[in-house]
């Protein structure tokens, strides 16, 4: 039995994971930089779909659309 008043801590518990080779990042903090890249990448693709969806809404309601969708009338039958 221990006396003293350390705490049992497993081995990967102090171990590092090198992101790149100029820093030495804890587990925790390469987790947060994981966190934050993964934050920032679906504000991207969610960004990227608003805009994508508006724009083919907007080509609808234009009339941009009407000779793409005749032609591929026009091709499937």
């Amino acid at each position: 039995m221990r006396h003293d008043n350390s705490v049992r801590r497993p081995s990967l518990a102090n171990s590092k994971i090198n992101t790149d080779k100029s820093a030495s990042l804890s587990i925790g903090d390469s987790l947060r930089k994981a966190k934050t890249n993964l934050i920032f990448s679906r504000l991207l693709v969610g960004i990227l779909l608003i805009m994508a969806v508006t724009v083919i809404f907007i080509a609808i309601y234009m009339g941009y659309a009407a000779p793409i969708w005749d032609y591929l009338t026009r091709v499937v039958s």
